[in-house]
């Protein structure tokens, strides 16, 4: 894979791991209006997969089309569907790499 398309995924994967922050700032307003606990349970959730796509979003396993589908799909099921676009998009860049 050459280095340009290397970076577009980092920079794909660091987007997502950002994008992350927007279901958790809903949770914590929900936490804010209702006191329940399970969205403090959520905001904990999202605020570890954020910080661990964002702490390896340089490392080789990200260029791994499998390995990225796995994590668009935790996105998608688990935080929302607003983290799981940027990792899409690596996914297809990835798969349309291999292909050529």
């Amino acid at each position: 894979m050459d280095s340009k398309l290397a970076k577009k995924i980092v920079f794909e994967v660091r987007l997502a791991g950002w994008l992350c922050l927007l279901p958790a700032s809903g949770m914590l307003f929900l936490y804010k209006l209702t006191q329940g606990t399970g969205f403090l349970w959520g905001i904990g959730l999202v605020a570890l997969l954020a910080a661990y796509i964002l702490a390896t979003a340089a490392t080789d396993r990200w260029q791994k089309p499998a390995f990225v589908m796995r994590w668009a799909l935790i996105a998608l099921f688990f935080i929302g569907f607003i983290p799981s676009i940027p990792l899409l998009v690596a996914y297809d860049q990835e798969r349309k790499a291999g292909q050529q």
